[in-house]
C-alpha cells in the first residue's frame, strides 16, 4: 500500500524526528545564542555533540557553514532522502541562533 504525505507535513515530522533524535548533549535554545556567537567568534567553530560523539558542526567568521557529520547524514539520507536538509538548517537555526549559508555533509576529525 502506497501513501501520500504532503511536503509540509514531511518537514512537520522530519523536524519533530530531528528534536527527538538530534539533540545535543549540552542543551541549545534561546538562551544559549549569545553563548554560540561569542564562542564562535573567538574559536570561529563550534562543535556539537551527541553522546559525546561529534554529530555537527558550525563555522562562522563569515562562512555560516553547518557540517554535518557521516554518520548523522547517512541514517537522515536512508530515511528521508534529501528532504531531511532543510528541515535540518531551519531546525539548527531556530534552535542555534545561527544564520546557516550552506550545509555539507562531513567526515573530517
Amino acid at each position: 500500500m502506497k501513501y501520500l504525505i504532503s511536503e509540509s507535513r514531511l518537514s512537520d515530522f522530519i523536524y519533530e524526528y530531528l528534536t527527538n533524535e538530534y539533540h545535543p548533549d549540552y542543551n541549545w535554545g534561546p538562551e544559549l545564542h549569545d553563548f554560540y556567537r561569542k564562542d564562535i567568534a573567538k574559536h570561529g567553530f563550534y562543535d556539537f555533540e551527541i553522546n559525546d560523539r561529534r554529530a555537527y558542526a558550525y563555522r562562522g567568521q563569515g562562512r555560516e557553514q553547518l557540517l554535518v557529520r557521516t554518520w548523522v547524514s547517512e541514517k537522515l539520507n536512508s530515511l528521508f532522502g534529501d528532504a531531511w536538509k532543510p528541515v535540518f538548517v531551519k531546525w539548527f537555526e531556530n534552535n542555534s541562533g545561527l544564520p546557516v549559508r550552506e550545509l555539507f555533509e562531513w567526515d573530517m576529525d
